[in-house]
């Protein structure tokens, strides 16, 4: 996770003229925070989620993918139930992951359908960083079922 978060945060979107961060960073994330939500929402981290918010912060991602303590959340009702929320995109598509195995859903809005999209936290990341970032192109061509 360390390479990962490393090369996000180096990362620079070229612009007429100059620059910038993909990641920008809005607040940083608490430790206390990291070892109390388990035991009050009854959940785990998933794998390397902890970790990247402990070097990254809350924040957005190429202005695209945004992680705010807001988003963290226990998904309710059929088909995502028992996911936890995490992320959101610029068109409300909620990312999750599932507490029992640590696989990543993207919860497609406005339909609310899910679609497993990678095995853990540090596969997400690296299929952003290996799509250039290009998140909703991606979350487009992902099939979701009911």
């Amino acid at each position: 996770m360390d390479q990962i978060a490393k090369t996000i945060l180096s990362a620079k979107r070229r612009k007429f003229l100059r620059s910038r961060q993909f990641l920008s960073t809005m607040r940083l994330f608490q430790k206390q925070n990291y070892s109390a939500w388990p035991r009050d929402w009854n959940f785990k981290f998933a794998t390397g989620l902890a970790k990247w918010l402990l070097l990254a912060g809350y924040g957005n991602i190429d202005e695209t993918l945004h992680f705010r303590e807001d988003c963290f959340s226990v998904v309710a009702g059929d088909p995502q139930c028992g996911l936890v929320s995490f992320a959101q995109d610029v068109t409300g598509n909620r990312y999750a992951f599932n507490p029992k195995d640590g696989s990543i859903y993207c919860i497609c809005h406005p339909e609310q359908v899910a679609a497993r999209i990678a095995d853990n936290f540090p596969s997400f990341m690296q299929e952003l960083i290996r799509r250039d970032y290009q998140l909703k192109e991606w979350m487009d061509s992902i099939p979701t079922a009911k």
